[in-house]
């Protein structure tokens, strides 16, 4: 059971370790317990160096952000070695202090956060405070301009969003709280102080308008008491209208402002009075003076209405009628208002009103009469074979002009509502003739559109098949093919509605994919005879250039010319495979021309091998012939040795290489090396290279000897005298010894120079000479002390 428990719970601290890691996986988890407590201790001096920085007043930013960040970093460290804190009691007491630390820290960081943010909300609140106070005292004055009003208003909600915005932190500071308290109070007397002297300015700005607009309704009802017209009459309407707008305006105001409601009051009963007034006016006036001026326009209405009643009235008479209508349409509109104040006017104005209507009904049938003619003759000229664009937009045009004619007339009217009717039928069944029209058309156009495309499609490629085409023919055929399903795709919508036009549609589709297929025959065939051309071409350069190459006086580059003119063909093949599976012609002709290649390759392959004999051999020898004349007459003993040894290389390569080649290939036995100028047989030239090397092996012994001697005995005796003249008796010993040595190895390894004489400091000496002189040197520096 213990065991259980202790089990379970080491389970548990694996799984919160493993939720902590998920949770930072910048921390990461300690590999060890020795690794958990140095970062565990770490992040704690970390804190609480962090934490002794935010103890002084008041603390920068830049340290208590550094102590957030601490406080993080002892948490990611508690985290990390979760794992080992049931493992070690060490670790786990370590641990334990740890947690405690955290958390009092933690605590710590966060009021001294929260003090930082009170003090900056504070110095904001009273830094946004000190204008707003100016600006309020300045709306003392006895009349603030308006821009004063709104910059003191703006500054009371600014105030007021700051005080918003640090409100949650009068949880942590009750003194914070008390000074939002007073901040509320003064924002609430500003905004009380601004709503009075808002109040203050609007009523008084009111009261002027209405003075004014009272003093215009009674000077216009002034003058229109001392003679009466028609204009004066509609001056005191309108300031009537204008008065009650104003009190309508003002209206808010009455309730706030005593002295605003007292002259409102008396501005509704002075329109009362003058609408008293007025009514007086006008039965004093009566209906006289409105027969004087409706009299004459009324009768040539009536005139007017007797012409309408003919047949066919003619259109001198119907402009007549339309004239007189709206110049009494407009008398009647200006008297109506004084028709509504007598009842003498107002049946006069009945009168006319019936003679009015019978005329503009009489003009309204006209029209629609007219509307519907010109619909109908529209309808007729679509109906024709061919249709034009232009005749459909005339059709269009009848129609909205009947729409708007049917809009303007008094539908509801006995004598017009059969005409109505038959205009709202006809122009139901004109939009549908025309919607069935325009398809019909346009589907027309759209067969005659793809018959051109295919008509132009076919003709190209037929032309295309007769003759050798250019790449630009061919690509004009295949543009004119997709040109059909371009036109196809522009009529898609045909072939929901049209089952003709799907058929259509289908068999044109099919059309394209055969010409398409004709084009892509045609381009096959083209392609695989200039595939064949090609290959032909290029199979005979290829010969000619492997026949140079294998020349007697062929060199490297006619070679590689040949190989790349080889390779050029095997890319031939590779870029035109695809022909191959589309032509069988051009099938059977690459694979005959691939065999031949291979015999292309077989003859490189030999000239390649005999190119190499002939540099291996004749050039060498010639170059070792070079080297060994250069060598005899170059007084420099180091490249004399050097031009020697090059030369007896080559030589030799030219035995042992030379043999191993035409032992592997018996073939280049038969081919010929210049040698000279003359071609000689591989053999010959081998044999010719061992006699060189033969002769060669007496002067480039006698240059090693001769160099050995330079380096050796001379240079140790010359350096010996040089040291000696110095005074330098120990180096000088040493350098006679080295005399003597190197001396008598040259004498036994070139027995054949021994008697051969060479310049030493200024007399003629041989080896056994010299080391005679060094011996002698020698003697009374051994003997000295």
């Amino acid at each position: 059971m213990v065991r259980t428990s202790v089990l379970v719970l080491v389970g548990f601290f694996l799984f919160a370790s493993a939720e902590a890691s998920a949770a930072s996986p910048d921390a990461g988890t300690a590999r060890s317990v020795s690794e958990a407590s140095k970062r565990v201790e770490s992040a704690r001096a970390a804190l609480a160096t962090a934490v002794k920085r935010i103890e002084k007043e008041p603390p920068a930013n830049a340290d208590l952000d550094a102590a957030v960040a601490a406080v993080e970093a002892l948490k990611d460290a508690l985290t990390a070695g979760a794992g080992f804190e049931t493992e070690d009691l060490e670790y786990a007491k370590t641990v334990l202090a740890a947690r405690r630390e955290l958390r009092t820290h933690r605590e710590y960081v966060d009021e001294r956060r929260a003090k930082v943010h009170i003090h900056e909300f504070r110095r904001r609140i009273d830094g946004a405070l000190t204008p707003l106070n100016e600006r309020m005292a300045k709306l003392t004055e006895k009349d603030p301009a308006p821009k004063a009003m709104d910059e003191a208003r703006a500054s009371v909600e600014a105030v007021k969003k700051l005080a918003e915005e640090g409100r949650p932190l009068t949880k942590q500071d009750p003194k914070f709280a008390a000074y939002l308290t007073e901040v509320d109070a003064t924002l609430a007397r500003h905004a009380k102080t601004l709503d009075e002297r808002w109040l203050q300015q609007s009523a008084q700005k009111q009261r002027g308008l209405l003075d004014e607009s009272r003093k215009a309704l009674s000077t216009n009802l002034t003058e229109l008491g001392k003679a009466w017209s028609d204009e004066k009459f509609a001056a005191v309407d309108k300031a009537v209208v204008a008065l009650q707008k104003q009190l309508d305006e003002g209206k808010p105001l009455e309730e706030r402002d005593r002295a605003y409601r007292a002259e409102a009051d008396k501005a509704r009963a002075e329109i009362t009075q003058a609408r008293r007034r007025m009514d007086e006016l006008v039965v004093q006036a009566g209906v006289s003076r409105v027969k004087a001026e409706l009299g004459p326009p009324h009768e040539e209405l009536v005139a007017a209405a007797k012409a309408l009643r003919a047949r066919r009235p003619t259109p001198e008479q119907l402009g007549e009628a339309k004239t007189a209508a709206f110049v009494v349409r407009k008398l009647v509109e200006k008297y109506e208002p004084q028709a509504a104040r007598s009842q003498a006017i107002g049946q006069y104005l009945t009168e006319v009103k019936n003679t009015l209507v019978e005329v503009e009904v009489a003009l309204q049938v006209r029209s629609l009469d007219a509307a519907r003619a010109d619909v109908m003759q529209a309808l007729r000229n679509l109906e024709k074979r061919a249709v034009t664009a232009e005749q459909f937009e005339e059709a269009k045009t009848a129609l909205v002009v009947l729409e708007k004619t049917l809009e303007t007339v008094h539908a509801k009217n006995p004598a017009i509502s059969p005409a109505a009717a038959e205009a709202r039928q006809l122009l139901k069944d004109g939009r549908v003739t025309m919607e069935r029209r325009r398809y019909e058309v346009d589907l027309q156009q759209q067969r005659v559109k793809v018959d051109e495309a295919r008509k132009n499609a076919a003709a190209l490629v037929t032309q295309v098949q007769k003759e050798a085409p250019t790449e630009a023919q061919l690509q004009e055929a295949e543009n004119a093919v997709k040109q059909i399903g371009t036109v196809l795709e522009a009529g898609a919508h045909f072939t929901k509605k049209d089952r003709d036009y799907a058929i259509y549609a289908k068999e044109t589709k099919e059309r394209m994919a055969e010409l398409s297929e004709r084009i892509n025959r045609r381009k096959t065939v083209l392609a695989a005879a200039d595939a064949r051309a090609r290959l032909t071409e290029r199979l005979a350069a290829t010969k000619e250039k492997l026949e140079t190459a294998k020349r007697v006086s062929a060199t490297d580059a006619d070679v590689e010319t040949a190989s790349k003119s080889v390779d050029e063909i095997m890319q031939l093949f590779e870029a035109r495979a695809e022909l191959e599976r589309q032509d069988a012609g051009y099938a059977a002709y690459a694979e005959r021309a691939r065999a031949e290649w291979l015999k292309l390759v077989e003859a490189l392959e030999f000239a390649r091998q005999a190119r190499a004999l002939r540099r291996i051999t004749g050039e060498a020898l010639a170059a070792a012939s070079t080297e060994s004349e250069s060598a005899a007459a170059s007084a420099d003993l180091r490249k004399r040795k050097a031009l020697y040894a090059s030369a007896l290389e080559k030589l030799k390569a030219c035995q042992d290489d030379g043999a191993r080649m035409v032992k592997e290939n018996a073939s280049l036995a038969t081919v010929d090396v210049l040698v000279g100028g003359s071609p000689t047989r591989p053999q010959d030239v081998m044999a010719q290279c061992a006699q060189k090397a033969e002769a060669l092996q007496a002067p480039q012994k006698k240059a090693d000897a001769q160099l050995r001697f330079q380096d050796g005995p001379k240079r140790a005796y010359d350096s010996a005298k040089a040291l000696l003249s110095k005074g330098r008796k120990s180096e000088a010993l040493a350098q006679f010894n080295e005399c003597i040595a190197e001396g008598r190895i040259l004498e036994n390894r070139y027995p054949d120079v021994k008697e051969q004489r060479f310049d030493v400091g200024g007399s003629s000496m041989n080896v056994l000479e010299l080391i005679q002189a060094c011996v002698k040197e020698r003697k009374p520096l051994q003997s000295a002390p």
